[in-house]
């Protein structure tokens, strides 16, 4: 995303330079110096070596309808593939890789960018976006949800199962609608030093779905819940080609049982220009694990690594300012 800055202030007219790519998921690799409980597992807990996110996104198209008054803003229509993959490896004999998440999505996204302040030294830029998601959340196991349970899913004897899950090789498998409400403003934007501050926060909703291939079953919704709700907010510092950023988010299930506590999440991150969209991270979780048939293990959760993001930023944002 480059901003080409005018050298006097702009007309209000904005062109965003496809594609534009705000509010979705990055990748990143991190190591852990916390330990990490697998019931069922003899060694439990174990150390994290890492955790790792892939998390690619193939657009497969993107529409833009730009306005011509003096709104100068823009709106922007994708439908984005995220074939997600989260991944982690533990300080065991033959350091595992424990069965990963597979979480692949469509999401279709609306977003509205705009350019304020046309006529002031302190340029300013907004995006509110909407996320439509479909996605797909399993382990890629085949054993019974419950450890007192032997078979093969959905063939498990006996046929009500009670806790604890079978963590090591247990099945975990639902289907899921998503949406995804995002604001950001990018305030004290100077012309001459090419940086601003960046506010923003989001709210979501997550509803499991019994609907199609690999869609959640009765036993586990009981015990997953029937939906997922949470919301965030960030703060960032851009300047020329670098970004400094600072987030929290919370995270509650709805209609579990037992019971689960919410997940709370900070997160920081700087991303220098030398490193083209790579950048160093930390994050810490305190709540519910969050890796798929794990989830009713607590967590406290150290992560210490690197990130990649592209176009995340709208304070050289995805589109040149121009003279009329």
């Amino acid at each position: 995303m480059i901003l080409a800055w005018p050298l006097e202030a702009a007309a209000g007219a904005v062109d965003f330079d496809p594609p534009v790519n705000l509010f979705l998921d990055h990748s990143y690799v991190a190591w852990s110096p916390n330990p990490i409980k697998v019931q069922g597992d003899p060694h439990s807990p174990v150390h994290l070596i890492f955790e790792a996110q892939i998390a690619p996104n193939f657009f497969f198209t993107q529409q833009h309808i730009k306005f011509k008054s003096d709104s100068a803003g823009e709106l922007v229509f994708s439908a984005v593939l995220t074939p997600l993959i989260r991944l982690r490896m533990l300080e065991e004999n033959s350091s595992p890789v424990i069965p990963p998440s597979f979480m692949p999505k469509l999401t279709l996204q609306s977003l509205y960018l705009k350019y304020w302040d046309a006529e002031t030294a302190r340029l300013r830029y907004s995006a509110i976006g909407l996320n439509i998601i479909l996605g797909h959340y399993s382990n890629g196991q085949s054993g019974c949800f419950f450890a007192n349970q032997t078979g093969v899913d959905p063939n498990c004897a006996p046929s009500q199962g009670r806790l604890p899950l079978n963590e090591v090789s247990g099945s975990f498998s639902t289907n899921y609608f998503r949406s995804e409400l995002h604001g950001q403003l990018a305030f004290s934007a100077g012309q001459e030093k090419h940086s601003a501050w960046l506010v923003g926060g989001g709210a979501a909703l997550e509803i499991n779905s019994a609907f199609g291939p690999g869609g959640i079953g009765d036993e586990q919704r009981r015990v997953y819940g029937n939906a997922h709700y949470g919301a965030d907010a960030e703060l960032e510092r851009d300047w020329p080609g670098n970004r400094a950023r600072a987030s929290v988010a919370w995270s509650v299930p709805s209609g579990e049982r037992p019971h689960q506590k919410s997940t709370f999440t900070a997160d920081a991150a700087y991303l220098p220009d030398a490193l083209n969209g790579f950048g160093l991270f930390a994050r810490y979780i305190d709540g519910q694990d969050y890796y798929n048939i794990l989830f009713l293990e607590r967590l406290h959760l150290w992560l210490l690594g690197i990130s990649f993001e592209l176009n995340t930023s709208i304070v050289e944002p995805p589109f040149r300012l121009q003279h009329e």
